[in-house]
């Protein structure tokens, strides 16, 4: 992926997180995380993850979430999503394009703040030296948020 893309991809991020209509007062998150490499992350009405760091952006939906119990604070989330994965290294045609399904918690620690963690199995579409190929894997993935 070009360095300007990568820049107008932020860019349309970062804009998503001050735009009033697609959230409520509150209903925002935003914070820092390791995904795809160290980079900006945000959550939108309790329900929509995004990511864009060094090495890619993800995109998730959140299907179902609860808590353990009430004595705990604790919640636990599945989704489903997508991610894409850009090689600095070679080629703008060596990125890939994955379906995944995050599985996470997350754990409220001060008014506001959140720190989270989720594993997320996925299914990635390379094209490698116009070599078609599939790969399972799994990303990982550590971040702290603020709501506003």
């Amino acid at each position: 992926m070009s360095k300007t893309t990568k820049t107008f991809v932020g860019s349309l991020l970062i804009a998503t997180l001050f735009n009033p209509a697609l959230a409520a007062p509150g209903s925002i998150k935003a914070g820092v995380a390791f995904d795809q490499g160290f980079g900006v992350t945000a959550q939108f009405n309790n329900t929509i993850n995004a990511f864009i760091g060094n090495d890619g952006l993800s995109a998730d939906y959140l299907l179902k979430q609860g808590a353990f119990n009430s004595d705990v604070p604790v919640n636990w989330y599945v989704g489903v999503g997508a991610a894409i994965n850009w090689d600095e290294h070679h080629h703008d045609d060596d990125n890939s394009y994955a379906v995944r399904v995050p599985l996470g918690l997350s754990i409220p620690f001060a008014k506001n703040w959140d720190v989270y963690g989720q594993a997320a199995p996925d299914l990635a579409f390379q094209n490698k030296h116009n070599d078609d190929d599939f790969e399972f894997g799994v990303d990982v993935a550590l971040g702290v948020r603020y709501g506003f």
